[in-house]
């Protein structure tokens, strides 16, 4: 059974309400409230948890658009209230809850050491799935379309009638548009608050309110900046049309939107059709974006689908194996430059046995890195099922075990020899390791999809010997945000080596799903002492990633940015009683307070 049938019954009959609720609310006015709330419109100075009320804001929003979209809508269509937008978040935050109790014991249920410990992992995975976003930059993802799918960009043209380039360059031009617009309203903004000076000033020498004194001085410039806010998140078809051409177009605006009409979707966590269409087609001629940032993510979302179920799909995951491994050891080479000397594809003997993707020799150091690019599955709703599938792809072989397992063999045989020599696929001799000039030995595993508390801790699932080290686990774009943060901070090689250091002895204790929370604490306070313990784990105050959106808005020459771009946390990850960090010399603007996530 999928969920007891008394978190069934309360699930249908809370949706059902936010649906009926949603079949008489005018979509427009939904959408616009959530450009203004998180999408397009939202601006850095908010904390958008505070600002929209709800635990994970993101998927909550999408989860919400997703169904008015899929209904039909009331003969009595009213523009949403206050009132009403309040009675739809509360029921959003209330069906996200009522997922939580699947990990509830049932009753007479057995509650043994195997059950909480099967519930423990299982509902982690299972929210953090459903209630996070992906958590990169843009650059990331218009980087890995091109890595992965330009390669086939030809058979992707014959099967969707566009390309891969044509794909980002409409999502690059959608993006410039709407940026034009919010700098122009972020102009005419400025010229408003004239305007409404003098209308206080008139206010308060004629009386009257507001809205009336508004309405008998008609003032342009306020005028104009309220049209120009409604146009905000719409975009003409005409527009596209006139830069890619009619053809294109018109497939783009098929393939990543919809029109509101019925449709099956219901549950929280059924696939989400506005998630791979997430414009919504006002008419011929107008479409509306809600959240812009979701279409880069809607057209990996479309070609990882279009690839993985072709014929060319062994072809496919080849090459995104193959240009995972070669990203990784691309952002270490730039990390440790030429102070290390780097072996790819390395075998522990000449028959081409046993094969480590990278090994970095860095002065008395050694890296031993192994790559994995398998897909993340959705979870099971059922906890026993989902534990049993949860702990067989980590112990698969495209899993963080097999990865912990090749790395740390390398380890033992580099210890338990004065030499070791590693050969290229050809059986040549590419280098010898002397044991006595290493002085530590690192095994970290990097994935090329996020797996949340899985590899932030590895004491969940990862089998190993009493006294060995935990490697470290992370993946491919926390990897790279990661390092490049350390750079631009000034701090080198040793400083991560020490970073790595100082995490393993409190791996087991860490309660988080994202690893540049652990990075940016330790960049901030130098170490992990400082930190609170709680019924002995440890959990981190989300706002230490935002070192790497400062260090991302810095870079990009423009502190704050005129769009501030979604967080899809779960409040539910966190401990609600860590306290805020405090202040510090040196320290970032405040701007970083609230800038929940641009990745």
């Amino acid at each position: 059974m999928v969920m007891s049938i008394s978190v069934y019954d309360k699930l249908e009959t809370k949706i059902s309400s936010l649906r009926k609720m949603l079949s008489k609310t005018d979509t427009e006015s939904l959408l616009f409230i959530i450009a203004e709330e998180f999408g397009n419109m939202t601006t850095p100075s908010e904390d958008i948890f505070t600002k929209t009320n709800l635990s994970s804001p993101f998927k909550q929003y999408m989860y919400v658009i997703g169904l008015i979209l899929s209904s039909e809508e009331n003969e009595k269509v009213t523009i949403l209230q206050e009132d009403r937008m309040e009675r739809i978040k509360r029921n959003l935050n209330e069906i996200v809850d009522l997922y939580s109790e699947l990990f509830e014991p049932e009753d007479e249920e057995d509650v043994n050491e195997q059950w909480i410990k099967s519930r423990e992992i299982s509902m982690q995975v299972f929210l953090n799935y459903f209630n996070t976003n992906y958590l990169t930059y843009e650059e990331q993802v218009i980087d890995r379309l091109n890595e992965w799918f330009l390669p086939y960009s030809d058979y992707i043209k014959s099967q969707m009638s566009i390309s891969v380039e044509e794909l980002i360059n409409i999502h690059l031009f959608i993006q410039n548009k709407l940026q034009e617009k919010l700098d122009n309203i972020k102009s005419l903004q400025e010229k408003a608050q004239g305007d409404q000076a003098i209308i206080f000033n008139y206010v308060k020498k004629n009386g009257g309110t507001f809205e009336q004194a508004r309405k008998n001085l008609y003032l342009a410039n306020m005028e104009k900046f309220d049209r120009e806010l409604q146009l905000m998140p719409r975009l003409e078809v005409a527009e596209l049309r006139n830069e890619f051409g009619e053809e294109v177009a018109e497939r783009f605006i098929e393939l990543f939107s919809m029109e509101r009409e019925k449709r099956d979707f219901f549950y929280y966590t059924e696939t989400n059709p506005f998630e791979k269409s997430p414009i919504w087609k006002k008419s011929d001629n107008l479409l509306f974006i809600p959240i812009q940032k979701q279409i880069i993510h809607a057209i990996y979302i479309q070609l990882s689908s279009l690839m993985e179920n072709s014929k060319l799909k062994l072809s496919f995951y080849k090459n995104r194996d193959n240009q995972t491994e070669k990203k990784a050891g691309n952002i270490f080479k730039g990390f440790f430059k030429e102070k290390a000397n780097y072996y790819t594809s390395v075998f522990e003997d000449n028959q081409s046995q046993n094969e480590h993707d990278l090994v970095i020799e860095f002065e008395n150091y050694l890296l031993i890195v192994e790559v994995k690019a398998s897909k993340v599955k959705e979870p099971f709703r059922n906890p026993d099922k989902a534990f049993k599938r949860i702990k067989g792809d980590f112990n698969s072989d495209g899993g963080i075990q097999k990865a912990y397992n090749q790395a740390n063999n390398l380890k033992n045989i580099i210890n338990s020899k004065e030499k070791t020599v590693l050969y290229n696929s050809k059986g040549d001799e590419l280098v010898t390791l002397e044991r006595s000039k290493i002085q530590k030995v690192y095994s970290i595993v990097v994935t090329a999809e996020e797996m949340g508390i899985l590899a932030v801790n590895l004491s969940y699932l990862l089998t190993k010997e009493s006294g060995e080290q935990y490697p470290w686990a992370t993946n491919i774009f926390d990897l790279e945000t990661g390092l490049e943060g350390i750079k631009y901070m000034n701090k080198d090689q040793y400083e991560f080596l020490n970073y790595l250091d100082e995490r393993e002895k409190y791996h087991p204790q860490f309660i988080t799903t994202d690893e540049l929370e652990i990075l940016g604490h330790y960049l901030e306070n130098g170490s992990f002492e400082n930190l609170e313990v709680s019924n002995h784990f440890i959990f981190f105050d989300p706002n230490f990633s935002m070192l790497f959106d400062d260090i991302y808005f810095e870079k990009g020459g423009f502190i704050p940015p005129s769009i501030a771009i979604e967080s899809s946390r779960s409040k539910k990850q966190f401990n609600p009683n860590k306290k805020k960090p405090g202040k510090k010399k040196n320290k970032r603007k405040q701007a970083k307070k609230s800038r929940k996530g641009n990745r």
